[in-house]
């Protein structure tokens, strides 16, 4: 993977500078974001931030508006996973109101789960929990049923950090439906994880171990190696609970 990275950042960078050389603006911009998006998925963070401003100034200068909102939606993601929450939020929000003068449905979808994540991450359910259920109104509008999914995936995790473990579960399972339907197997595996965190929750642990075996199963099959051992590390913990 991470040479896949570093593929897709020599490339990123060549057309940058070929874009730069010959006064092309929007391909420089669309070269830049591209490589804040490898930065980012490589948690190089500050790379990532970098990029993401060059990327949205250049896109303001040139007056577009939806290049414009894609970089201020990814410079929330790159604040909110370092903890900036205020900046996130500021992004995030800015993001959402140019998507929706613009009329980009799924771009709005996507800057209001950043928000409802951020929420989360604040512990502000009810703002979580009013993001998630607006963005999966969106989703289902446009007839994304990956946005569903994932929507319903996270209204699991609001209901189960309020200990509501029903409806926790009826909205993983909903998730769980959809993923089988569209073939996602790292969302299934996901849904594995969670329903067996929340098993434990509630001291099911044969239920729990069963589910995040499932998820350990599905994440080796995907080469996700962390997810695999975190999941090791769940079964051990739960075999050293007193039967």
């Amino acid at each position: 993977m991470r040479s896949e990275y570093s593929k897709a950042e020599e490339s990123y960078v060549r057309a940058r500078d070929i874009y730069s050389q010959i006064g092309d603006q929007v391909g420089l911009a669309q070269s830049v974001r591209g490589l804040g998006d490898v930065y980012y998925m490589r948690d190089e963070y500050s790379k990532a931030e970098e990029s993401y401003i060059r990327a949205q100034d250049i896109y303001s200068q040139i007056g577009d508006q939806l290049g414009l909102a894609h970089s201020v939606n990814s410079l929330g993601d790159v604040y909110r996973v370092r903890s900036e929450y205020s900046k996130a939020e500021e992004s995030h929000v800015r993001a959402r109101d140019i998507y929706s003068q613009t009329g980009d449905q799924l771009g709005l979808a996507q800057s209001v789960i950043g928000l409802g994540d951020l929420y989360y991450m604040r512990s502000e359910y009810s703002k979580a929990e009013e993001s998630y259920v607006h963005a999966r109104d969106i989703y289902s509008q446009i007839g994304s049923q990956l946005g569903v999914a994932q929507s319903s995936e996270r209204m699991g995790l609001i209901h189960s950090a309020r200990g509501a473990y029903a409806m926790a579960e009826e909205s993983y399972s909903e998730s769980q439906r959809i993923y089988r339907q569209i073939g996602s197997m790292y969302g299934l595996a996901n849904i594995s994880w969670y329903l067996g965190l929340l098993h434990r929750q509630q001291g099911q642990y044969a239920a729990a171990e069963r589910l995040v075996r499932e998820a350990s199963t599905i994440y080796d099959g995907l080469g996700l190696k962390q997810d695999v051992e975190e999941c090791n590390q769940f079964i051990e913990e739960i075999g050293q609970v007193p039967s």
